[in-house]
């Protein structure tokens, strides 16, 4: 099984700090980095073959982690 990233600072490594301070004051933050390490599991699994799942549906996904990943990167970066 491919290696699995520690949540959002694992995507994100160099703004870990920032990331823990912006989930400990804001909770939409913390609602988005749920959202974003929930669709990233999902992932995982629908990639190494645990969950079946149609091509539509994985590409719904993709799209979903990829919009909530800019947001949370522009978040990070102000």
């Amino acid at each position: 099984m491919p290696h699995l990233p520690l949540g959002l600072a694992g995507d994100f490594p160099e703004s870990a700090s920032r990331i823990f301070e912006l989930e400990a004051e804001e909770g939409d933050f913390m609602q988005l980095a749920e959202a974003y390490e929930a669709i990233t599991q999902e992932l995982q699994e629908i990639e190494c073959g645990i969950e079946p799942a149609c091509h539509a549906y994985l590409a719904q996904l993709r799209r979903q982690r990829d919009a909530l990943r800019e947001t949370l990167f522009a978040r990070l970066s102000a």
